[in-house]
């Protein structure tokens, strides 16, 4: 099925855009953390299925619409599992597309790093994830499964 966004992760030339989505979440977080929070993922040459990811949704003009930091964990309830504690979509017309195209991508990356589950962390600007890309609290939000 086509998709009218193209998610991926995170480009340099997105950066200051995605922030954008950041700060309207509520996130209290600084332009220049984002900027070392995303240049620790920029540096990586090679995926790896165990730390941080950015991901980003833009629409064919080059705007973001949905940004999801993502990590795989394992809980002795939900096993191994890929823990999305930001996302973030920002759209007036359509939402249920951008969101469809994350979660799509999600999916995927789930699949790819041989998750059960996708845990999506409830909305909380105050509590940003912590460096290992987790919030310190037992999951909360909403928990689909993938087998």
């Amino acid at each position: 099925m086509a998709s009218a966004y193209v998610v991926a992760p995170i480009k340099a030339a997105q950066v200051e855009r995605a922030y954008c989505l950041i700060d309207a979440a509520g996130y209290d977080i600084g332009l220049d953390a984002w900027r070392r929070i995303c240049a620790a993922a920029l540096a990586r040459k090679y995926p790896s299925p165990f730390v941080e990811e950015i991901a980003v949704a833009e629409n064919s003009l080059g705007y973001v619409k949905g940004i999801a930091i993502l990590h795989v964990r394992h809980h002795e309830r939900l096993g191994r599992y890929l823990s999305v504690p930001v996302f973030v979509i920002a759209s007036a017309g359509d939402t249920r597309g951008v969101c469809g195209a994350l979660l799509r991508y999600l999916s995927a990356m789930a699949f790819d790093r041989h998750c059960g589950a996708i845990h999506v962390a409830s909305l909380a600007p105050d509590r940003w994830p912590v460096a290992n890309g987790s919030c310190d609290e037992e999951p909360d939000g909403i928990v689909i499964p993938l087998r």
